[in-house]
């Protein structure tokens, strides 16, 4: 019996049909299986900025917020119900509301702001310490529709840190005060033993030792004074023209004491060489290396001092003969508190703060301090200063320049 035509068409019509609603019901099963996944992504994330430890915040670009989880409802005070509408403005003090202007500038441009400290307003009108961390938010064609920030609280932080600096301040105030009564007393003995020379020989010889000890412990604060501001940002300049190669002489005249076995040579290419700097800081920073040059060459020794000028910068150098500094230890040198590693250099005293005072003093000269060494050769520490006062107001002109 022949098929009917007709009807095989129709057949194979339906067939086609059938396949093509199969493919459609494919493409259908796929889609909502990616919208339950999206659903439960969504969810999950929704749950984590629910419940983070960190205040979450959406806003728009008029600083209308559109989301506030339960962490900003901890931290700040009110409930989603009445900052949701309102303006950022609410939390953030008066005085710092231009802030938020910065913000936005930064934002719309695409950019983000990463752990910004500044301080908010709690809803009782207490004051707290914030980290920000703001993202722009965009829509599907790359637009920009709003913000989004994470807030997390560093008031206990801030907190500790100040403690830690009135707690510096005040050892550092303590310990100086007798001690500065006690180098009186002793510069007083000192002169009316002089005028008596029959007095035993060890008096002089102990009051000249004590009075070493003495001016250690003073630096030694000092330095921890300088190390409390550098980290509270207060340490400031005071800058002033002066002769680099004649402070040098007189610290190494003031400290010449301090050893009996090394030879410091001074090769100076210029006779005078001026230059624009903080004279105290520079102070500083010239006996911490010459110290370090003496310390750490326990063999004694050579240690040359060099100084020249170059395209209107003054350039110093100190070199020894010492241990030498291994080259896993150079990168880490002027951290805070860093000792190397070697059995050596841990049996040498110290707290690590020299070289990040030198490291930091000379930052703030727009400087950095240079290191070649080699291990049982001796090291090298370098920097370079400005030779003369710089006039902003004459466009970069120089005082040199200007004659």
């Amino acid at each position: 019996m022949e098929k009917d035509p007709t009807l095989q068409l129709e057949i194979e019509r339906l067939q086609q049909h059938i396949k093509t609603l199969e493919q459609q019901n494919q493409i259908y099963r796929e889609r909502l299986s990616l919208l339950k996944d999206t659903e439960l992504q969504t969810a999950k994330l929704s749950a984590i900025v629910e419940y983070s430890d960190d205040a979450i915040i959406s806003k728009n670009l008029d600083s209308i917020i559109t989301s506030w989880n339960k962490s900003a409802e901890r931290l700040f005070g009110y409930k989603a119900e009445e900052m949701i509408g309102r303006s950022i403005l609410k939390i953030i003090p008066t005085e710092r509301q231009h802030e938020e202007v910065i913000i936005l500038e930064k934002l719309r441009s695409g950019k983000h702001v990463d752990h910004f400290e500044t301080i908010r307003m709690r809803k009782d009108g207490s004051l707290i310490h914030v980290s920000l961390t703001i993202s722009p938010l965009k829509d599907v064609e790359g637009n920009i529709i709003g913000l989004s920030k994470i807030a997390r609280d560093i008031t206990d932080r801030k907190q500790n840190e100040a403690n830690k600096h009135d707690f510096v301040s005040m050892i550092s105030h303590e310990l100086k005060t007798p001690l500065t009564s006690l180098k009186t007393y002793m510069q007083v003995m000192q002169k009316k033993i002089e005028k008596q020379p029959e007095i035993n020989e060890f008096i002089p010889v102990g009051l000249d030792k004590a009075n070493r000890l003495v001016d250690k412990m003073v630096k030694l604060i000092h330095d921890f004074l300088d190390v409390s501001k550098i980290e509270a940002g207060k340490l400031s300049l005071n800058r002033i023209e002066f002769d680099l190669n004649e402070l040098i002489n007189e610290i190494i005249d003031d400290h010449v004491f301090l050893n009996t076995t090394h030879t410091i040579t001074c090769q100076f290419h210029t006779e005078k060489l001026t230059v624009f700097a903080d004279k105290e800081k520079i102070t500083q920073v010239i006996i911490n290396l010459l110290t370090n040059a003496i310390k750490y060459s326990p063999a004694g020794g050579n240690i040359i001092i060099a100084t020249q000028k170059l395209n209107n910068k003054a350039f110093f150098s100190i070199t020894d003969e010492g241990l030498g500094i291994d080259p896993i230890d150079q990168h880490q040198l002027f951290q805070r508190f860093f000792r190397c590693r070697r059995s050596k250099e841990k049996q040498i005293s110290g707290f690590g703060i020299g070289l990040y005072l030198v490291s930091e003093i000379l930052a703030l000269h727009g400087s950095t301090i240079q290191v070649k060494s080699v291990v049982n050769k001796g090291s090298t520490f370098s920097f370079k200063l400005d030779c003369y006062a710089k006039s902003p107001g004459l466009h970069g002109l120089t005082k040199q320049s200007l004659f």
